[in-house]
């Protein structure tokens, strides 16, 4: 791994075993995060974005697995760690912002201790180990609850003070989303796992999470991955991307290259499916077909069959990645 390298994923490979055959979820994924970088991991739902996620912090359920690969973070590879260390780095050095705030919290606790639930697990204050031990002390306990009241301010929550004593279905779907960020950012982690933190939230609010989370990760200087299926969002927020379809990696390099001159066709049919506000009507056109079964994939290009550029040989045998330009890769024979 490069010394400069926050994260480095290899040949990352997660399947689900079922009864009918194997799903390929993640197959043989490859890309890297430096420090302060935002990355942007799009494609539409079900091509591997959020397991791929999920596998970095080896948080895959059952029956799923991780059968390859190797996920380097700060020169160590978390698959070979115990998972009595992986505890220490989930939450404390990588955080995870979940998809959907309305089912991620917990609606039997107030929203202010599942914030310093966090802080209390791993023993951190103001990113210090704690010296005495988790519900002894009342000074730690009131050190938690002002930590807490401080992230809350920091993500932008109106009342602190009254949002850490109410319940999650107190709250508006933005003020959850912001709770969530609070837990996500409470250990100040060096990578934050952002999964479509914008979920059904309209676009003022929406925005402002954005923007939330990209000043937080300049000011700690924190690496995040941004996983979305819109593109717009991508292309403001994201210094490079990467294009997931069936499992794999299309398409990856730097946001304004992969955007201006997309070379791999179901790219260019995402940028094609966005709506465009220009003076004349333009119809939009939308990719045919819909996503392969992951237990059936063709022996080629998965895209092959939905794709209006395809050629004999796009089906003969796997197809690797190749690079097109300067950190611009895609995976496609023409």
């Amino acid at each position: 791994m490069e010394d400069n390298k926050l994260l480095e994923v290899k040949n990352l490979t997660t399947v689900f075993p079922l009864r009918r055959g194997v799903v390929k979820a993640v197959d043989h994924i490859d890309f890297d995060l430096e420090e302060g970088e935002i990355m942007g991991l799009v494609g539409e739902s079900g091509c591997g974005k959020s397991v791929s996620m999920l596998s970095i912090l080896r948080l895959i359920s059952y029956p799923g697995k991780i059968i390859g690969g190797q996920v380097f973070f700060n020169g160590e590879d978390l698959l070979n760690k115990p998972l009595s260390e992986m505890r220490n780095v989930r939450g404390r050095e990588i955080a995870m912002i979940f998809q959907d705030p309305m089912t991620t919290m917990n609606p039997v606790f107030k929203v202010g201790e599942q914030v310093r639930e966090s802080l209390k697990i791993h023993k951190i204050i103001n990113n210090q180990t704690r010296k005495f031990p988790p519900c002894v002390s009342r000074a730690g306990k009131r050190a938690e609850q002002r930590r807490v009241l401080e992230l809350f301010e920091e993500v932008g929550l109106p009342s602190p003070r009254e949002n850490y004593r109410q319940y999650p279905y107190e709250l508006s779907g933005g003020m959850q989303q912001r709770a969530l960020t609070a837990i996500a950012l409470s250990c100040e982690p060096k990578l934050l796992l952002a999964d479509e933190p914008t979920t059904a939230l309209d676009v003022t609010i929406q925005a402002q999470i954005l923007e939330l989370l990209e000043r937080v990760t300049k000011e700690r200087k924190a690496g995040m991955i941004l996983v979305t299926h819109d593109l717009g969002v991508a292309a403001e927020f994201c210094r490079k991307i990467a294009v997931m379809y069936a499992g794999k990696i299309v398409e990856k390099g730097p946001t304004d290259i992969v955007l201006q001159d997309p070379r791999h066709p179901y790219t260019r049919g995402l940028l094609r499916s966005i709506p465009l506000i220009t003076k004349e009507k333009v119809k939009i056109k939308s990719i045919a077909g819909s996503v392969p079964d992951l237990i059936n994939l063709p022996c080629g290009c998965a895209f092959y069959p939905r794709c209006d550029m395809a050629s004999p040989g796009c089906e003969e045998k796997e197809i690797g990645l190749k690079e097109v330009g300067i950190g611009h890769w895609i995976r496609c024979v023409r």
